[in-house]
């Protein structure tokens, strides 16, 4: 009688893989590439991906939700997780833009003396990746790295108007933004949005900030107390962020760059 070996297999390159650990990955970047195109996964969509059943591929949901590659949005309705946007903060670092950010918001903090945020796209949310807080007043602003901005702040209203030059993707239909098309148009326009929210009395003005080759792959705003955050697209809060904006992406190409007196 012949067996068959369930053991390791030898690979082209010579290197031993488990077919079983293949299969695992490969499962798992499929059930992310679904999340990618549809935004939330839930059971039934993961079984049909997979082509398995509801018990195999719960364990599956689960498995990667212990490891925050997923979150649960509801019940049954997993999103992305803290993880992937710890890949993609790190994505970034690796371009160059979390070092190259810090002294530009450095000097806008000081500037205008605000609070200054720089954030990532998560799939679903933006995620603060990056604070420099104003502590020139003793009422200031203090928000925590790794929190996700909800569908009306001013960071989650310019990522979505420039969805369409995005590094990352973003589902059709069903936006997580609450904003109107009009809305998007004119923050395309200006560069620049504006969100002031009366529930916590705290303004935000912000922009985006583009790698060398023009994806938008961060937001860089302006977050304080109301009353300190001036209305409008051509203030000094807007201009010095169009500004920082652009020397943190022109950074980017020639790092020894500096700005301009």
């Amino acid at each position: 009688m012949t067996s068959t070996s369930r053991g390791p297999r030898a690979a082209a390159d010579g290197l031993e893989i488990a077919s079983g650990d293949l299969q695992v990955v490969s499962r798992v970047v499929q059930l992310l590439r679904l999340l990618a195109a549809s935004d939330t996964i839930d059971l039934v969509s993961a079984a049909e991906e997979l082509g398995v059943g509801k018990s195999t591929a719960h364990r599956y949901l689960a498995s990667m939700e212990n490891h925050g590659l997923l979150q649960r949005r509801d019940r049954n309705q997993y999103e992305f997780g803290v993880l992937l946007a710890e890949l993609g903060t790190m994505a970034l670092s690796r371009l160059g833009v979390l070092d190259l950010a810090g002294p530009v918001m450095n000097d806008i903090s000081m500037r205008v003396r605000l609070t200054i945020v720089l954030s990532v796209w998560n799939g679903t949310s933006p995620v603060v990746a990056q604070v420099r807080e104003d502590t020139s007043r003793t009422a200031h602003v203090s928000i925590a790295v790794g929190s996700h901005l909800g569908p009306d702040a001013a960071q989650t209203v310019a990522f979505w108007a420039f969805r369409d030059e995005s590094y990352y993707r973003f589902r059709d239909g069903a936006p997580r933004v609450n904003a109107t098309e009009a809305e998007l148009a004119e923050v395309r326009r200006t560069g620049i949005a504006f969100r002031k929210s009366p529930e916590n009395g705290i303004s935000a003005v912000a922009t985006v900030i583009r790698d060398p080759s023009g994806q938008v792959v961060a937001t860089l705003a302006a977050v304080d107390i109301a009353q300190f955050v001036p209305d409008g697209t051509d203030t000094e809060v807007a201009r010095a962020l169009l500004s920082g904006a652009e020397t943190i992406s022109r950074r980017m190409v020639s790092p020894l760059d500096t700005p301009a007196d």
